[in-house]
């Protein structure tokens, strides 16, 4: 078996590329049934966030299982093969591996340790859990990914001075404004990027905020929770642009909730207006920020930002950065072993099935013993039995270690006769 990542991300795709492979939470049920029913995808984990769209598989060939997810993202995406290409990446086996702990600790960030992506991370993985997409070696890598980061954040300054994207959209306008106190601010959408933002504007002094989501619901609970914001209707939205400065939108809507055939009905370009697209897919018409008057950044607009701190995330990324090649390692050596636990199983089961046969004849024959003596030769035998096989196991693992566990697992299993207790041999070839 091998483990493999292939997707796309911020760093090769910018985020009009990126747009087209985001799996909303809708689109996992069908994704997760047709990775399922791939014979060469054995388990796979799929993140999908603002920055990435990529997936986690552990597969019975490297390169067949590659190209299968980038058929696999064509085909559910309807893409185009030649623009596809030009912006998938692929990493297998230890690469993979490194890649996965980097993302939990938000190394691979846009934003340098940035706080949502352990959050992400951690749901990815129990979604394809839900689905019935991860086994043994997935479970044990996400587990592990997901202690690592923990520890990561709380042992560096990796995450000093909270950063997110929201927190970092906030830090971008007082670049272009300097002064937002007494700026009118809409925001769209009332999930965890929109609370942070409307958080980040209350604290730097914005007085008139508003917020508006297509389930009036949802933005009526926001607005009693922070008390300072107002609620307006989602079909009211476009009606608001004429008294507004700043428009500030994150939903998941698989298409655009401002339309420039709508926007420019209510703005006549008497204002000037700020609008910051964070959502991905994303939710501003691009022709909007053609219009005179408007000023519209996306996702990558973001990348030019200067972030505070970022000497001492620099340095707290090097200590990250070798937690994770330890925990890499440790990681790497299980998944390494695994083909030996089987026959390390089987040789425990063999020594206790001679065991109790030598056992077994041997009391037979001391019938006069007392139990005092029984248990005496019991325990001498039982210790014989462990002694026996401790260095046969102990080899096992190292061969594991070394990346000769298939080798020595099948080899000693022969010896062993060991697949009487179906424990056969581990194998990565079907």
């Amino acid at each position: 078996m091998e483990i493999i990542v292939v997707g796309i991300n911020y760093k090769q795709s910018p985020v009009e590329i990126r747009e087209k492979v985001a799996f909303t939470k809708s689109d996992l049920e069908r994704a997760y049934g047709l990775l399922k029913k791939n014979h060469y995808v054995k388990e796979a984990v799929i993140l999908s966030t603002c920055n990435r769209s990529e997936i986690t598989a552990v597969v019975t060939d490297a390169d067949k299982g590659a190209k299968e997810l980038i058929r696999f993202y064509q085909q559910f995406f309807q893409l185009d093969e030649a623009i596809f290409h030009d912006h998938i990446f692929v990493k297998a086996s230890d690469d993979a591996v490194k890649h996965v702990y980097h993302l939990a600790a938000g190394l691979d960030s846009l934003i340098l340790g940035e706080d949502q992506i352990l959050g992400q991370v951690r749901q990815a993985h129990m979604d394809a859990k839900a689905y019935g997409c991860t086994k043994t070696i997935l479970n044990k890598l996400y587990r592990e990914a997901v202690t690592t980061a923990k520890k990561i954040k709380r042992t560096t300054a990796i995450s000093q001075n909270s950063l997110s994207i929201s927190s970092i959209a906030v830090k971008f306008l007082e670049q272009i404004f300097l002064d937002l106190t007494d700026k009118r601010v809409m925001v769209i959408g009332v999930g965890k990027m929109s609370r942070i933002v409307i958080e980040n504007l209350i604290y730097k002094g914005v007085r008139e905020i508003c917020v508006t989501n297509r389930t009036k619901g949802h933005a009526v609970d926001l607005s009693k929770r922070y008390g300072e914001v107002g609620v307006i209707d989602f079909q009211d939205r476009y009606k608001m642009i004429p008294q507004t400065d700043i428009i500030i939108t994150s939903t998941s809507a698989p298409h655009y909730v401002l339309r420039k055939s709508e926007f420019e009905k209510y703005y006549a370009g008497g204002n000037q207006i700020c609008i910051i697209d964070i959502a991905v897919p994303r939710d501003v018409d691009p022709e909007i920020g053609k219009m005179e008057g408007v000023s519209l950044y996306e996702l990558d607009e973001l990348k030019k930002v200067s972030l505070e701190n970022m000497e001492s995330r620099l340095e707290a990324a090097k200590h990250a950065a070798a937690m994770i090649i330890e925990a890499c390692i440790q990681f790497e050596n299980w998944y390494h072993c695994l083909p030996v636990f089987p026959v390390i199983e089987g040789l425990i089961q063999y020594s206790e099935e001679i065991l109790q046969e030598e056992m077994e004849s041997l009391m037979g024959r001391l019938e006069s013993a007392s139990q005092k003596d029984r248990q005496l030769i019991e325990i001498v035998m039982r210790s014989l039995a462990k002694r026996l096989i401790k260095k046969p196991m102990l080899n096992l693992k190292r061969a594991g270690e070394d990346r000769q566990g298939e080798l020595y697992a099948s080899i000693a299993g022969q010896l062993f006769g060991i697949n009487q207790y179906g424990c056969k041999a581990w194998t990565s070839k079907k």
